[in-house]
């Protein structure tokens, strides 16, 4: 489509339903998410889809899925980001609004190809760069879908970063924060996101600091969330122990985004400077033991419901809408805006984190600790709340990266753990393991037969790059090549 003014290009990156949804994909993975072998007989056919989730929870080779591609749903914001990138300067109206609109696409683009980079590629050493990358699509319709080396990758997302950042479009207007587009601020924090990716910790802090200088309210839990009026009641263990069982449902249960309903109260919602979210299509974020036991963790009280995100966001019993309920199947599911999408966008929260990780990764870990504290004041019931200490160096990082696992559950956990096993400190490290039956995607089969397999991903390993789907290299016609393991 040919653009004649600002106002159409201004309309096309305002609509924001294009944007705003990611894939859960990254996620499935990582410790994070949960799954044992009990997931499979809780539920006729199993828990997990045997050809579009377990593929990806139990790093397998390939993967065929048309619902969860992050490919497919991240180049379709390129081509609109391309478009703006394109025609923005040709267009009739004022130089500093054009000029706006191309930054503008600029930042849609370093932002998604940022996302299919963290999904889909190896983590970037600086001497890997012959490795494979990504297709770098600058054009709308002209490009091929062959993919560049990962040095080309990320000296292009660089690239359009630097553009990104000529925006002087300020966070707050008419009283509003436009957390719909891409402000100064938005800018700024993808900015320090993107840096302590690339392991660069003093821009990460510098950029993490510009953000917060605009912007640094934080919604303070005690005050925001709640229970919804909304319940779920399930009759259980009828054979054996007959008990009727109430989930409890967060107030998020009533936010739904699916739609574009409620986006409204979601633009309004204090702390964020983009509004993303993660999405998933099967309806239960499905927490791991181990983040679950997260939450635990220099807490006051020693309760878990002392965690404010613990208490509002984990619903307990949430498997029994979809198990087993004789014998029942319990388990939490983890509930932000319904049943389907998680906070995802860079936030006032996860700018803190990031400056107080590089305070404590420079030895400066009683700053660090300060720095955090009035995150941890805004999240742990003010009933029990104390200040949280650290005796060392190695004791803050550990803190911090606590913390910041139990404030941006899921949606960075992946980005994390890659970053965290590729650099030069190894108290970061982690190895994940994961106890299942074996199973066959092209079958879409579980074999139970063959007993529990220990599935295990290691630091550094090749599946940090997720495959591509089939389907994706399969319409590319032989220019698209997949990742090798």
């Amino acid at each position: 489509k040919t653009l004649q003014n600002v106002e159409e290009l201004d309309a096309l990156m305002g609509n924001y339903s294009l944007y705003v949804q990611e894939q859960v994909v990254p996620v499935y993975g990582s410790d994070d998410w949960g799954i044992t072998p009990e997931f499979h007989t809780a539920k006729s056919g199993g828990v997990f889809n045997a050809t579009t989730q377990l593929p990806y929870i139990l790093y397998s080779n390939e993967v065929d899925d048309t619902r969860y591609s992050v490919w497919q749903s991240e180049y379709k914001k390129i081509y609109f980001a391309n478009m703006a990138i394109e025609q923005a300067m040709s267009l009739n109206g004022p130089e500093e609004d054009k000029a706006n609109l191309k930054a503008e696409g600029h930042f849609l683009r370093a932002y998604s190809m940022f996302q299919l980079a963290v999904a889909h590629t190896l983590y970037y050493t600086g001497q890997n760069g012959d490795e494979l990358g990504l297709s770098l699509q600058t054009m709308t319709f002209e490009d091929s879908p062959a993919r560049a080396n990962l040095a080309d990758t990320w000296a292009a997302i660089d690239a359009d970063l630097q553009e990104a950042l000529k925006i002087t479009v300020p966070l707050k207007q008419d009283g509003r924060n436009r957390v719909w587009r891409a402000t100064t601020a938005s800018v700024n924090a993808f900015a320090a996101r993107y840096y302590l990716y690339r392991g660069d910790l003093a821009m990460a802090k510098s950029y993490a600091e510009k953000a917060l200088s605009e912007y640094n309210t934080l919604s303070d839990y005690n005050e925001s969330l709640s229970f919804s009026q909304s319940t779920l009641s399930y009759d259980i263990n009828g054979s054996t122990n007959p008990e009727k069982v109430t989930v409890q449902l967060p107030i998020g249960y009533d936010l739904r985004l699916s739609g574009a309903a409620n986006f409204g109260t979601w633009f309004d919602k204090e702390g964020i400077y983009l509004a993303r979210h993660m999405y998933s299509a099967f309806w239960w974020f499905v927490p791991s033991q181990e983040l679950m036991d997260t939450y635990l963790i220099d807490l006051p009280g020693g309760d878990a419901q002392n965690d404010l995100r613990f208490r509002y966001y984990y619903a307990e019993d949430f498997s029994l809408r979809a198990c087993s309920k004789d014998p029942a199947f319990r388990w939490p599911g983890v509930m932000v805006h319904y049943m389907e999408s998680i906070d995802a966008g860079p936030s006032v929260a996860e700018m803190m984190l990031i400056k107080a990780e590089v305070e404590a990764r420079n030895g400066d870990y009683t700053t660090a600790m300060k720095t955090i504290a009035p995150l941890r004041k805004a999240r742990i019931d003010a009933s029990v709340y104390t200040e949280l200490t650290a005796t060392s160096q190695d004791d803050a990082i550990k803190k911090v990266l606590e913390e910041r696992r139990r404030e941006l559950f899921m949606t960075m956990r992946w980005y994390d753990l890659k970053r965290y096993n590729a650099n030069d400190y190894a108290a970061d490290d982690v190895t994940v393991t994961r106890q299942f039956y074996d199973f066959n995607p092209a079958s879409g089969s579980v074999m139970m037969d063959g007993g529990v397999k220990t599935f295990t991903l290691e630091p550094n390993s090749r599946h940090y790059a997720i495959p591509i789907p089939k389907t994706e290299i399969a319409n590319a016609g032989g220019a698209l090549q997949q990742n090798t393991y």
